[in-house]
């Protein structure tokens, strides 16, 4: 049986390692659905409980909507305790920190 869509970024998203991240579009690429961005942010809005969702972000290094993590600054402070750093203007650092498979 064909996995969804939404299963192979689950997928992807299970192999991103504490302390690093990945964007939206590059979890798309990853799956050779690189116009897909958006939808791998649809994915990450119904994610089971348990994944690492966190991890994902946008290309410009901002954290995603607070509302998928269930408030304000909640996923820069998972972020955070896992050694992932900010810049001044609340961005991540991704020449530090994006994830590469």
């Amino acid at each position: 049986m064909e996995q969804s869509f939404f299963e192979r970024v689950y997928q992807v998203v299970e192999e991103i390692p504490e302390g690093r991240v990945a964007t939206y579009g590059q979890i798309a690429r990853l799956l050779e659905q690189p116009h897909n961005a958006r939808v791998v942010g649809w994915a990450m809005r119904q994610a089971p409980r348990g994944l690492q969702s966190h991890r994902v972000i946008k290309k410009s290094g901002e954290p995603s909507p607070d509302l998928i993590f269930g408030g304000k600054g909640t996923q820069r402070e998972l972020l955070e305790a896992e050694g992932i750093p900010f810049r001044p203007n609340g961005r991540i650092h991704l020449e530090l920190c994006l994830w590469e498979r």
